[in-house]
């Protein structure tokens, strides 16, 4: 075991007491304090090294895989560290690549706490993206939470501390720790060590991201230094993960919904969530294209000729999958099984229910018309469409404007 102190002993003045890393100098701040960043197993200091600012990861008792984990990035028996004013020990440090930003935490906290929801839904595109990498390849992070990953200034995010993270080589091996509780799983157990370990904490930020930026004011109500909105270990009874469902079914937020759902299984394993991470994705790609100008590469798309020889576009049919509704064509499926029931479309739009409230969709799956408290709807016809409220039938049109019948 080694303490913080030993560290700031040896690196306060470290020349002569690296191995093969040659001159090293500690970087300081504005009031002469080295810049240095502590955890519960680990030191990361930033330095400066052959005309670079680097990182330099020391740590306080022995890690198992670093070899593995890091690679080439790992110096064993690099650090000259101090344990009395005369004695010492050689340890292992991992070198990296500094990366100048923020924690995710920090950078949400932030905008959350001015009401930027556009920045916070740029982090939560860029964090679902992020997500759907880590939960569908055969390796976990094994520590995944907003403090373990860094914005740098252009926005990019980068998870950091790998000590904790699974590899196929690792297979049948027990955890070398059950991560940060209040971003996983409470029935997580060292036997859970495996490709899957990202799957709930990822599913968590992700609906934090997204209540957030739909409403920053939960932030008020709900944030914390420790954590985000929600309590792990009191999920059924979570009174932010109540509202965030109330909040995404109000929206018709399809995709957000259904992650949220997910951090209410009793295992931290959620095979559903690389699809509905991949989803957001995808909607976020088109999202981004719809925003671009066109171009004379893309084009606008084409119409698809029917068998008798017309020029016409193919609207996708409703189909079912484990009692969910979704959309699809004969060549593809377009929106995926999202919805608890749903008509098919007419005249551009589609009526769909989630959780307990009606809306119109697009074909692309975005929500053009919602009808909260209504116990039914019809799809529309000659520009109307027929709802029922409070047992009072109405018809609106596509603007949303209610219309006694």
């Amino acid at each position: 075991m080694f303490s913080l102190r030993q560290y700031l002993t040896t690196l306060s003045d470290p020349c002569g007491l690296t191995r093969t890393l040659g001159e090293v100098e500690v970087c300081r701040d504005a009031s002469g304090q080295m810049c240095f960043s502590v955890g519960n197993s680990a030191v990361v200091f930033r330095i400066r090294h052959e005309g670079r600012i680097r990182s330099l990861r020391g740590y306080f008792r022995p890690q198992r895989h670093l070899r593995e984990i890091y690679g080439e990035r790992l110096l064993e028996k690099e650090l000259f560290l101090y344990t009395t004013p005369e004695e010492g020990v050689w340890v292992d440090v991992v070198i990296g690549e500094w990366i100048e930003g923020v924690s995710l935490h920090e950078a949400i906290s932030r905008a959350a706490s001015e009401g930027d929801t556009a920045q916070l839904e740029r982090l939560a595109e860029r964090f679902d993206r992020l997500a759907a990498v880590l939960v569908s390849d055969d390796r976990a992070h094994g520590d995944l939470k907003p403090e373990n990953i860094l914005v740098d200034n252009n926005g990019v995010l980068h998870p950091i501390d790998f000590d904790a993270a699974y590899l196929p080589c690792f297979a049948g091996e027990t955890s070398p720790e059950l991560g940060t509780a209040a971003y996983q799983h409470p029935a997580r157990t060292a036997e859970d060590f495996n490709a899957r370990l990202d799957d709930y904490p990822a599913a968590l930020i992700s609906t934090a991201l997204h209540a957030l930026a739909a409403d920053p004011t939960l932030w008020e109500r709900y944030g914390n230094p420790d954590s985000l909105l929600y309590d792990p270990r009191r999920i059924a009874s979570d009174a932010a993960l109540r509202e965030t469902l109330q909040l995404f079914e109000r929206l018709g937020a399809a995709v957000p919904y259904r992650i949220a759902q997910l951090l209410q299984s009793s295992r931290p394993e959620l095979p559903d969530l690389a699809a509905l991470l991949s989803e957001a994705v995808r909607r976020a790609d088109r999202q981004a294209m719809r925003e671009s100008p066109p171009s004379a590469e893309t084009g606008s798309g084409s119409p698809q000729k029917s068998r008798n020889g017309t020029m016409e576009e193919a609207l996708p049919e409703l189909f079912v999958e484990r009692g969910r509704w979704g959309f699809r064509t004969a060549r593809e499926v377009v929106i995926p099984p999202l919805y608890d029931s749903g008509f098919d479309f007419t005249e551009g739009l589609a009526a769909v229910l989630l959780g307990c409230t009606w809306h119109f969709i697009d074909p692309e799956g975005r929500t053009r018309l919602s009808c909260p408290g209504c116990e039914s709807v019809k799809p529309f016809r000659n520009g109307r469409a027929r709802i029922l409220r409070n047992g009072r039938r109405l018809e609106i049109d596509t603007e949303g404007h209610e219309l006694d019948i």
